[in-house]
């Protein structure tokens, strides 16, 4: 399948290893997403969090496909998001993508396969909304910026023609200081191999703010919507300016012994509506990925980079 396609002026993922444009089929999503797996998978995760007595919440970021009012879409398609709910329903799962499609095209980058700061913001307010949490999506739109212009992890020569993306880029303000990085963020730096797929997963950093509005101590597993960085566009900058403290971490499966250490306020999750054909096992073990990560680049600085979608 064509992994890109192009409407106008914008860039859609549609085909990748998750197969995303079949998801929007009832055959293909029946096909691809394993519902019984995510049953059990929700049943286990919210029997966990109880017994810590532990508020968490899943958010499903959407694909662009799912709102963007252009999306080319063929007739009778849903969602993937929005089929697994029907079946599902289970309350910790949100979506936000009713609210971002109130944002119309700007919520996601016409050449890339993520959302725009506004997006993020959005995702987050709808994310912690459903704790009971206050968020001002329009609260980013006050720190520090300067102009970014990029052409996305979807655009290629062929779309030369494209102009690029561009947004304000929002700094961290100076109370949010970054206070831990493990070793894969270190040598990731370190190499500028900053977007090198095979060093994402395990990427965990800490996040304190001295002038939080909340003084809870968060868990944040997520993807590329979240990130190690803490850009404006991501989950983890919102989630980083909100609370006193945030542990992310990059991966899909949760490691339960390093939550149970962290001991936080809240747990936020965070996948890909196009990763619901891979249901997690939470078997995760976050120093045993730093050790097989590193092993695997060790002697090998100049590893071409590439990104992930």
């Amino acid at each position: 399948m064509t992994r890109v396609i192009r409407h106008a002026n914008t860039l859609f993922l549609a085909g990748g290893s998750n197969d995303v444009l079949r998801l929007y089929s009832a055959e293909g999503f029946a096909a691809l997403v394993p519902i019984a797996a995510w049953r059990e998978r929700l049943a286990a995760r919210q029997a966990f969090f109880a017994s810590l007595n532990l508020p968490w919440r899943m958010l499903l970021a959407p694909e662009k496909l799912s709102i963007h009012p252009d999306a080319p879409l063929p007739p009778g398609s849903l969602p993937p998001a929005q089929r697994l709910r029907a079946q599902l329903d289970h309350p910790a799962l949100i979506d936000p993508a009713a609210t971002l499609r109130h944002l119309g095209p700007s919520a996601y980058a016409q050449t890339d396969s993520h959302w725009l700061p506004h997006g993020a913001a959005t995702a987050c307010h709808t994310l912690l909304h459903s704790l009971g949490i206050p968020f001002d999506p329009a609260l980013p739109a006050a720190l520090p910026a300067r102009d970014v212009q990029f052409h996305g992890d979807l655009w290629g020569a062929e779309h030369a023609d494209l102009p690029p993306d561009h947004f304000p880029r929002r700094a961290l303000p100076p109370m949010v200081q970054r206070i831990h990085t493990n070793r894969i963020v270190a040598y990731k730096e370190a190499h500028g191999l900053e977007n090198e797929a095979g060093l994402h997963t395990g990427s965990h950093v800490i996040w304190r703010n001295t002038a939080a509005p909340r003084p809870e101590r968060v868990v944040l597993f997520g993807s590329s919507f979240s990130e190690y960085r803490a850009e404006c566009t991501l989950l983890s900058f919102m989630a980083a300016i909100t609370f006193a403290e945030v542990h992310f971490v990059w991966s899909a499966d949760l490691d339960l012994g390093l939550i149970r250490r962290i001991a936080p306020d809240i747990a936020l999750l965070e996948m890909p509506e196009r990763f619901l054909t891979h249901c997690p096992r939470d078997d995760f073990d976050l120093a045993a990925q730093e050790a097989l990560v590193l092993a695997r680049y060790e002697g090998a600085p100049g590893s071409s980079s590439s990104s992930s979608c």
